[in-house]
Formats: structure tokens, sequence, C-alpha cells
């Protein structure tokens, strides 16, 4: 399959907003407006932002950015003010194809050169468990929570400096 990946900016807001419903596992943009989703893609390019988007053609079909979150302004996945949260969302016709992960991969070498870990909050029936798993995140013990679906998420770490 032919697509590129590139770089997000400030004006890929929309695309952001697009892939964090996939992220999410919602049906509709509107289900993101709650405030505790719309904050991973709301004003997207502020100071810490960093992430990559794929597209096929001019279509985006994916894209894997991270956030960077205060104690008082906590992510699903926070860890540290210092450890940026990671949200990647992958359109459901292209997931199985390697997109998740050479996305990955690209942000992960870039964030190796501003953090020393990355975080993320994921559902534990999530297929994706696997993926994060085969790059080099672990789960945090004592992190299970109930999310707002009613099923049970954990977050996991990835140490840039191992």
């Amino acid at each position: 399959m032919n697509y590129t990946m590139r770089r997000l900016n400030s004006r890929d807001e929309p695309m952001v907003w697009e892939m964090l419903r996939y992220a999410a596992h919602e049906s509709s943009l509107e289900a993101l407006q709650h405030p505790l989703l719309a904050r991973y893609a709301a004003g997207w390019g502020r100071p810490g932002d960093v992430g990559y988007g794929t597209w096929q053609a001019a279509t985006p079909i994916g894209a894997a950015w991270l956030r960077l979150w205060s104690g008082t302004d906590k992510g699903f996945g926070y860890i540290h003010d210092d450890i940026p949260e990671l949200s990647i969302g992958v359109a459901p016709d292209y997931r199985g194809q390697g997109i998740g992960t050479r996305l990955l991969s690209q942000l992960l070498a870039d964030a190796k050169q501003h953090f020393s870990a990355v975080s993320l909050s994921v559902r534990g029936d999530n297929p994706a468990v696997h993926l994060y798993s085969r790059i080099g995140f672990v789960p945090v013990s004592g992190s299970e929570i109930l999310n707002r679906t009613g099923s049970e998420s954990f977050n996991m770490i990835c140490d840039l400096k191992a």
C-alpha cells in the first residue's frame, strides 16, 4: 500500500480529532466533545505536542501523537509532568497493515531526543496491547482502573533510555 507520513503541525488539528475518534473507539466526532477526550486534540500544536500522520492520497488514515500533562491537568495515561502520553489512531480499514508500527517507530525515535519515557493508557481488551508490548511498553503495576466505558484500562510505559 502506498501512503505518506509526515510530522503533524497545528494545521492538522482536524486530522488529530478524526484519529482521536479511532483511538477512543468512538463512532462519531460528537462523542469526543466530552472534556476528558477533547483535551487530547483541542488546541493541537501547543508547546510539547509532537506527532506524525499518514495519508493515502489526501485521505488521513492514521496518526500517533504525544502530549504533555501536569499533575493538575492529567490525561488517562499520566505518569509524570516530564513524560508525554501517547495517543494513536488508525482508520479501521487500514489496521493490521503495519501503519501503527511505522507511526510509533518514527514518533518514539523523535521522542528519544527529548524525553526519557513515554506513557499511554489502553483498554485491556485492545489488540494494540500486543503492538505496544512488542515496541517496548510495559504495564505500570497498580494502574488498572474502570474506564469511562466500564471496562478495565491500564497504563503502560516505554523507557526510551534503555
